[in-house]
């Protein structure tokens, strides 16, 4: 028999160590029962678009996993950073996730007076990677990217582009353009490509870039041409539409993949309901008609755990912070 005697402090010290163990099984036991409720999952874009149409289609995949609806909120604005700074001030309590995009989560922080960084959030899973089609206004007189550089020359000053945000890969890639050719360009910014799309197809704009799925039915319809894709191959949904670089673009941004999108959660959400969504995402991924519908909006289906798409993001910042720095915009920190 134990015939020890503590002390006061002993026993409260005892008391609150019992207390912390039951606590963590307490919240152990609610993270092994998620979700319990529907999920809000906040888009920082507006209805329509790549990102929209990719998170969608591979949430309802999730959802019959989790057995709980994943609910799409819209929260379009400033280059992404509405819905983003709404996914970051959340509970971290695994019922509000987001999407998000390297545009979004890297370079508006870098640009912006934003609320959010990086360390606010969790990652979940990077799903695709996303090239960008450049295209132009059914009646610019141009059908190859060559044809595009001499006609801009020509119009120096006088033609219209539009992009998703200041800093996003539209607006770098265009400025490119602009240096190389020492021609200007007015740059206006847009809340998503739906909107960008409108003032493409009606004429207020001459040319932007644009995800594949977004180009391809316009081009279709003969309302804009598409003249180039960025990355170093062409893509399975757009085969005879030939890489810029092929067309003899050479300057690194227009080889590089300028793009993913990938869901977060704010930080500090419990690990484990971290992992059981980044499993679910990244099973979701796997199905083949999932993987099938991604690769034909554009993009290249991935796929990547959470720490694969935390390392990615860590990767890619000073890529980001060099491609705005000499496209001559001020880089905050």
């Amino acid at each position: 028999m134990d015939t020890r005697i503590y002390t006061r402090r002993q026993l409260l010290g005892h008391a609150a160590a019992g207390g912390a163990l039951l606590g963590l099984g307490s919240r152990a036991l609610a993270q092994s029962d998620y979700p319990k409720q529907p999920i809000r999952f906040i888009l920082p874009y507006a209805p329509g678009g790549v990102t929209d149409l990719t998170m969608r289609t591979v949430s309802k995949e999730v959802e019959k996993k989790l057995g709980q609806t994943i609910v799409i909120d819209n929260r379009a604005g400033a280059g992404g950073a509405v819905g983003m700074t709404a996914v970051a001030k959340a509970p971290p309590d695994g019922y509000t996730i987001g999407a998000t995009a390297s545009s979004t989560i890297i370079a508006t922080p870098m640009l912006n007076a934003v609320s959010y960084d990086g360390s606010d959030f969790a990652f979940i899973s990077l799903l695709a990677t996303v090239p960008m089609v450049l295209t132009v206004n059914a009646s610019v007189p141009v059908r190859t990217a060559e044809e595009f550089l001499k006609y801009v020359k020509a119009n120096a000053g006088k033609l219209n582009y539009g992009s998703t945000a200041i800093g996003h890969y539209g607006h770098v890639a265009m400025m490119e353009v602009s240096e190389s050719t020492g021609s200007a360009m007015v740059h206006s910014p847009y809340k998503g490509e739906s909107p960008l799309m409108q003032d493409l197809v009606g004429g207020q704009l001459q040319f932007a870039f644009f995800a594949p799925s977004t180009a391809k039915p316009m081009a279709e319809s003969g309302k804009l041409r598409m003249l180039g894709v960025s990355g170093t191959k062409r893509i399975k949904s757009l085969p005879n539409v030939p890489t810029l670089a092929e067309q003899g673009w050479s300057a690194p941004i227009f080889k590089m993949n300028p793009g993913w999108v990938g869901v977060v959660a704010p930080a500090k959400t419990p690990q484990a309901i971290v992992q059981r969504l980044s499993a679910e995402y990244v099973a979701a991924m796997k199905v083949p008609e999932i993987n099938d519908q991604i690769a034909n909006y554009g993009m290249d289906p991935v796929g990547s755990t959470s720490e694969q798409f935390a390392a990615t993001f860590q990767a890619e910042k000073p890529i980001w912070r060099q491609l705005l720095t000499k496209a001559g915009l001020e880089v905050k920190g």
